[in-house]
Order: C-alpha cells, then structure tokens, then sequence
C-alpha cells in the first residue's frame, strides 16, 4: 500500500515518497442496511451529506459519555452514563486494539463509543455490527447498555482523529492535528498542481524545518502515516480524508528532507 521508492531514510525508520490509495470496495448497501433500515435505498451520497450535518451534534454527545472501566475480560455489552442528550445517542462501544508485537507485551484496548450509521456509510471493509437496540432515555444522566465490538486496526493511537473527521469532516481541524501548527489554507483548497500551491508548501515545509526537531518532524509524519493505514485497512474512500493526508505527508516528508539535507 506504499509507494516502492523511499523518500527518507532516519535509522531504522524508511519513510515512503507517497501515501498511495488502495483499490477501494463498495460500500454495502446491506451494511447500511443493518444500521439505518430507513436509509437502505437513500443514495450514498445524499446520506453522507446529511451526516455532515449533523455529526458534530454527535460527535458532542459522545463527549459526554462515561463507560464503565472493563476488567481483563472484554464483555459483550456495556454500560455507559449519557450525560448529553441533544442528538442521537450512541449504537456501539469500539474496543479499539493492534496486533499484539510479543506474548510479553499486555494488550492495550481502548474503548470508543460510536454511531453504527458514520461506520456503515464510510468503512467498506467493515463487517455487519452487532444489532443495537437502544431505547433512548428521557433523562440525562441515564444509563444505558451498549454492544462492544473490538475492532483491530493498525495504529488505534490515531483512531479519535480519524474518528472525530468521520463526524464533522473538517479538513482544517484534521491538518491541525496531524502537523505541529496549522497549515495555510491554500494548501488544500487550491489546485495541489499550481506553482502558487507548490511554491506555498515548500515555504511553509522549510518553516516547519527550521523550527522543529527531525525527532518532532518523523513523529508527526509516523502519525500521518498511521492514519493512513488505518484508512487504507477501514476501506475509507473519502476525498477530503485523502487530500488531508496527502497535504500532510507532503509537508512533512519536504520539511523531513530540508532538516536532514536528504534529496527528494
């Protein structure tokens, strides 16, 4: 899923040229199904477009949501405190882990509450959810029982960035997240091709290489492209996703090569 010619090399770490984009599935008009039964003829756009409007009221009322700590045994269903009750409320609790490395080292499982629906309607390699049915409360403060699904990716420490660009699809707030200060919005609003948009990245590359560490740099890079695996391994085909990481990725990989007097 990468691109064959290494573009920096820093010890034992080989950073790929480009983020290449995987042959994507299509979504599962089944999978929708299964998650919004309302929605199984809607045309995927037109529900993809409606989440984005309202994600980030969901997003806030997975903010507000409190789980029970788990022992060493992960269970099938949940407990969680909803504390805000202003959109939909939770379908799922994501137990979000990586392939164990060693026998020696203990499995980290982080938990994530989510709406099956955001899932469903951008994760073409996802299975089918457990069914959730939920019955709202009346009350905040409430709890309820939820289905736990774990879920194994490449690298679960950039899951809630992936996740919250799911919600809200804010290309601005992602890049923010992933590179050590904002970068400027022609970046990835204009045509990535012209030489204002070329001229503009070297600049803000060389910026970022003259102020940072290559330690700091390589970080958020090993960051990009941790989301990018988990993309690629989601089945996530989404165009602002993709533009964002390869901003990212340019911008990093060009800053790396200026710090560390590599060649491009």
């Amino acid at each position: 899923m990468s691109d064959s010619t290494s573009a920096i090399s820093m010890s034992t770490v080989t950073l790929p040229r480009y983020l290449s984009r995987p042959a994507f599935r299509e979504m599962s008009k089944e999978t929708i199904s299964a998650a919004a039964p309302e929605l199984a003829d809607t045309e995927l756009n037109y529900i993809r477009d409606g989440l984005q409007c309202l994600g980030p009221d969901m997003l806030q009322v997975l903010a507000g949501v409190k789980a029970e700590p788990i022992s060493n045994v992960l269970p099938k269903e949940l407990s969680v405190v909803l504390n805000d009750l202003s959109a939909d409320i939770p379908t799922h609790m994501l137990a979000v882990y990586s392939r164990q490395v060693n026998a020696a080292t203990k499995r980290r499982v982080t938990l994530f509450p989510i709406h099956n629906i955001i899932l469903a309607a951008h994760c073409a390699n996802l299975p089918i959810l457990p069914t959730s049915n939920v019955a709202r409360p009346e009350t905040a403060g409430s709890s309820i029982s939820v289905p736990v699904v774990p879920l194994c990716i490449p690298a679960p420490e950039v899951f809630p960035q992936l996740s919250t660009f799911l919600y809200t699809k804010r290309i601005d707030h992602l890049l923010a997240s992933l590179l050590p200060c904002p970068a400027p919005q022609q970046l990835y609003r204009d045509d990535p091709t012209s030489e204002s948009v070329l001229n503009l990245l070297q600049q803000f590359a060389s910026n970022l290489a003259m102020t940072y560490s290559d330690q700091a740099l390589l970080a958020h890079a090993m960051a990009v492209n941790g989301l990018w695996r988990n993309a690629c391994a989601l089945g996530i085909d989404d165009e602002k996703l993709w533009c964002a990481l390869d901003v990212a990725w340019e911008v990093l990989i060009t800053a790396l090569a200026i710090s560390t007097g590599k060649q491009l």
